[in-house]
């Protein structure tokens, strides 16, 4: 397996300044797309901060601000590809109502190879001053004999195009997102990507998964509630156009990541793009937390500290990731006091009335989980069935099978009406109707069943899970599949169609 090592979007954010700076301010992204049977394109995306450049009145009476832009592309020494022009801001009549910011985008032609850039950028209206230049290195690299992916283009917006522009791609209009940094005004993640070759490497009448995910970028560890895939027949194009809500993504440094893969799972292709969050509405306070007096408090009662690590733990099923975030890296020291002030503000802020009550009867599900659906060395809210009780609640309806002919022992719950209860304090009114949950238990020894199917909300979706049920002797490679031959006694579909 050889993974495409491609040049990542880049972000250069130089340093603000004033109106009468010498350096403009500007933020630049880039990306690598490849075009098959010519030859790759470089694209630069361009936002200029209004406030940096100097406006002065032009032939219409109105202020305007302009830059002076050069780039260049040079290897070994030798020129291959620039381009100098000036790129102009809106007019606007009155500079006491603000500088606008404005945008620009280029494409350049380069052949696969190793590239030095020079980017200047210089206010046109203070021509004393120093321009901005930056200088760095960039990979283009689009070989024909495997998969490979332009770099992730992230985005501001996107629409269908009534036109063909400068902004299309595909068929949409595609306004660029200049940064990497999304602060907590910003809830919707944008993004496009392309992948080559799929066709060519996989072959026509079969199917590539291409899956794209959120990861923590210091461990590397997958967001569960940041995931979703696209399976597709194999083009010489392929492209993926997606987006995440991400109110609730904590402050952080993230890598945004698009995987290609083929029937058998096996890994063709990588693309991964740096983010970084800021949330201060979901960030938890370690300060704040210590100036709270538990002492009087329900949770001032408990004074072993495992105890407290293990009531900590057994609120993940209903903790927002931020909550989940705040418990495994601020409280590693295992203080006492800190878990205790936690504790109670997680049910105070949920249930300001009853907090000790709405406290100790969810412990309750937890210990009855526990004997449930534990197995060994793995407590029932860690489980897959323990954590979907936890976060939903009973199921109205629990069909069970362990020992249907030829598949392995599964459960299908049903919820007439479903709430999610990591989000009762973000969005009380949350509610799904008829929504249904597919486990299975395929080593046959443990209590560890699986969740393999939903359809509710942000669970694992997946139209191949009868198919999965029944592996101990239909098998197929086949990962569009999502019937299975009928088989003596089987009852799986009655009842998912009729769970009793």
């Amino acid at each position: 397996m050889k993974k495409i090592s491609l040049l990542f979007v880049l972000t250069i954010c130089m340093l603000v300044h004033n109106t009468t700076s010498a350096n403009v301010v500007a933020y630049l992204t880039s990306a690598a797309f490849n075009v098959p049977g010519k030859v790759p394109y470089y694209e630069t995306h361009l936002s200029v901060i209004g406030n940096s450049v100097k406006f002065i009145r032009n032939a219409n009476g109105k202020y305007q601000g302009t830059v002076d832009i050069a780039i260049s592309f040079s290897q070994n020494g030798e020129l291959k590809n620039a381009q100098k022009y000036s790129l102009n801001s809106p007019e606007i009549n009155d500079t006491l109502q603000g500088f606008p910011n404005f945008i620009d985008q280029q494409r350049y032609t380069l052949p696969n190879g190793l590239y030095d850039v020079e980017i200047s950028i210089a206010d046109k209206n203070l021509p004393l001053s120093a321009p901005m230049i930056t200088k760095m290195p960039i990979n283009i690299r689009f070989p024909d004999e495997v998969i490979s992916v332009s770099d992730i283009e992230l985005l501001e917006s996107y629409t269908k195009s009534v036109t063909s522009g400068p902004l299309t791609k595909s068929g949409y209009d595609l306004l660029p997102y200049v940064s990497t940094y999304y602060p907590e005004n910003i809830s919707k993640l944008r993004f496009y990507t392309e992948i080559y070759n799929a066709k060519k490497i996989i072959g026509e009448g079969q199917k590539i998964l291409i899956s794209y995910f959120i990861e923590n970028y210091e461990t590397k560890v997958k967001l569960s509630e940041y995931g979703a895939f696209s399976k597709q027949v194999p083009n010489d194009v392929n492209i993926i156009l997606a987006e995440f809500n991400i109110e609730e993504l904590p402050t952080g440094n993230y890598n945004l990541v698009l995987e290609v893969r083929d029937k058998d799972n096996m890994l063709h292709a990588e693309q991964k793009c740096f983010i970084q969050r800021k949330n201060k509405s979901l960030q938890l306070s370690v300060e704040d937390l210590k100036t709270l007096d538990i002492s009087k408090t329900f949770t001032g009662n408990y004074k072993s500290r495992d105890t407290l690590m293990e009531y900590l733990r057994c609120l993940r099923p209903i903790a927002s990731a931020s909550e989940i975030d705040f418990m495994e890296n601020q409280l590693k020291e295992r203080d006492v006091t800190l878990m205790q002030q936690f504790l109670f503000v997680f049910w105070k802020s949920r249930y300001p009335d009853n907090a000790e009550l709405s406290w100790l009867n969810y412990y309750k599900e937890v210990l009855k989980v526990n004997k449930e659906f534990g197995t060994y060395g793995l407590k029932g809210y860690d489980t897959d069935r323990g954590r979907v009780y936890l976060q939903y609640g009973t199921p109205d309806q629990r069909a069970m099978s362990e020992h249907e002919p030829s598949a392995y022992p599964y459960e299908i719950w049903e919820y007439y009406t479903l709430t999610d209860k990591k989000q009762i304090f973000t969005n009380p009114n949350n509610k799904q109707s008829s929504k249904k949950f597919v486990f299975y238990n395929p080593d046959l020894v443990t209590n560890k069943y699986r969740l393999i199917h939903s359809n509710a909300k942000g669970e694992i979706y997946n139209t191949s899970w009868n198919l999965l049920l029944h592996k101990r002797d239909t098998q197929t490679n086949d990962m569009d599949a999502d019937k299975t031959p009928d088989h003596f006694g089987g009852q799986s579909k009655d009842n998912f169609n009729n769970p009793r």
